[in-house]
């Protein structure tokens, strides 16, 4: 009796080495956060947790009733807490079947051991169904610790139909307890596992996203204006739009003035555009927008519509009135940087012939080389 209880712990410790390598395997198909909507990661997932809980079966031990006492219900369990209980559900009827083609051994026979599988399964999955929504798996601050004496309830049914067997109530007594407690300390690994891996994603992402927002104006910043310049395409235009006199505010009314403007203009700038547009705080008072897929001749409108969108805004006392300058470019067959250089003159003229306007840089292969940038390059003589 001894010789058989140790052969059936170690049988499950080499169940539960198994099913931490291949659950660790899932976890490495998050990669990101928020996790993509694709078909094919979930149909991905479901391969593993099938292929997981077929091999946890055909390594289980076998007890000399004929029963499989592995911790296969494990990765249909969490498969549940992830996707639901059809995904669960399909994910160990495999699993839940392999005894009808395995050899059979012992008394309780191929069949009965297969429909026992198939009970458990239904019952675990009810249970894993009815806590989904208690033992969040997408929350990494707790949810699972809170709730761990869930995971004890999900896998008591386990095995229990073996009481309705002949003989099985002395196999019940041999493996219940060993059983359940490795599914439950399975089922505890492999979701600390998966929240652990949910909760790195979802730090690098808030990570990420701090580095490449401005706090102060709530647009993305210049490293994130640098990130998106290289996937601009012909079509596209630049805007870099500078706050007038920015200094004689800071100067007159004190850098909390000065960072009041900055956020207005973030947040002016960020409801004004598409969908596809996008505005950053490109450094100090200056703002850049790129625009995709702009007819040629609306960039200079929506140049003008930016500009009287910020001096029609009232930014209260004692500040009053602001004004900007914009200067913009079109993306072409030319380099990005020309594009860049060509908005920032344009900027430069609007700035130089009385601030409060718009000028946009124009293409003509006709025109002389400029001293200070590439050739081809135009603009109109006056702001607009």
């Amino acid at each position: 009796m001894r010789a058989l209880f140790l052969s059936l712990l170690q049988s499950l410790f080499v169940n539960f080495s198994v099913l931490v390598t291949l659950s660790f395997v899932m976890s490495l198909t998050y990669r990101s956060w928020p996790p993509p909507r694709h078909w094919h990661l979930k149909a991905l997932r479901l391969a593993l947790t099938v292929v997981t809980a077929m091999a946890l079966v055909m390594l289980g031990a076998l007890d000399p009733s004929g029963l499989h006492v592995s911790l296969w219900l494990v990765p249909p369990a969490v498969m549940i807490l992830r996707y639901g209980v059809g995904s669960g559900l399909l994910a160990g009827l495999p699993a839940a079947l392999l005894p009808l083609i395995l050899p059979a051994s012992g008394p309780l026979g191929a069949e009965a051991a297969a429909a026992l599988a198939l009970v458990n399964l239904l019952l675990v999955s009810g249970l894993a169904h009815l806590f989904r929504w208690t033992l969040n798996m997408n929350d990494p601050h707790g949810s699972l610790q809170r709730h761990a004496w869930i995971a004890a309830l999900i896998f008591l049914p386990t095995n229990l139909g073996l009481v309705l067997l002949p003989g099985g109530l002395d196999a019940l007594q041999r493996t219940y307890l060993p059983g359940w407690a490795f599914s439950v300390l399975g089922f505890w690994a492999v979701a600390s596992m998966i929240t652990g891996r949910v909760a790195l994603l979802q730090s690098t992402d808030t990570y990420r996203e701090q580095a490449h927002r401005d706090a102060l104006s709530g647009l993305p910043n210049r490293r994130q204006f640098e990130l998106d310049l290289p996937f601009t395409a012909p079509g596209d235009a630049l805007l870099l739009i500078d706050v007038d006199h920015f200094k004689l505010v800071n100067d007159r009314h004190g850098h909390p003035a000065g960072d009041q403007v900055l956020a207005r203009i973030g947040r002016l700038l960020s409801d004004a555009l598409r969908g596809r547009d996008r505005a950053y705080r490109y450094g100090g008072e200056e703002f850049a927008v790129i625009l995709r897929r702009v007819q040629p001749g609306r960039i200079e409108e929506i140049a003008h519509r930016l500009r009287e969108l910020v001096a029609a805004t009232d930014f209260g006392e004692p500040l009053g009135q602001v004004t900007v300058s914009v200067g913009g470019a079109p993306f072409g067959l030319w380099s990005r940087t020309r594009t860049l250089w060509d908005a920032d003159e344009a900027l430069y003229r609007v700035k130089h012939g009385g601030r409060n306007g718009v000028q946009i840089f124009t293409f003509d292969p006709s025109r002389p080389q400029r001293a200070d940038g590439p050739p081809g390059g135009g603009l109109d003589p006056t702001p607009s």
